[in-house]
């Protein structure tokens, strides 16, 4: 099982990606846009269901323990807001 908030399983190519819950229930994402912001790589996902909403979530690219690449929420303050920052210019 995933470890909550954690998505491993996604297609940068595609555009998908897929967060198993702890339940095993899977919630699929639509990877609307790539940013990349002093060396790392973040992207904004969109609920497949909720394309229609306009809100997304911004997830970074980074390596967990084992070596594989994951999508991790942002849980720092400074490093959300320029990312916030850097939406906010792209879409003016």
């Amino acid at each position: 099982m995933a470890e909550e908030g954690k998505i491993n399983k996604f297609n940068l190519e595609e555009g998908v990606a897929v967060l198993e819950e702890v339940d095993g229930t899977e919630i699929k994402f639509s990877i609307e846009d790539e940013l990349e912001i002093e060396g790392n790589q973040y992207f904004i996902l969109v609920r497949e269901d909720e394309l229609d909403l306009g809100e997304g979530y911004a997830l970074k690219l980074t390596t967990d323990d084992s070596g594989t690449e994951v999508l991790l929420p942002i849980d720092n303050e400074e490093e959300l807001a320029k990312v916030q920052n850097e939406i906010e210019r792209l879409y003016q």
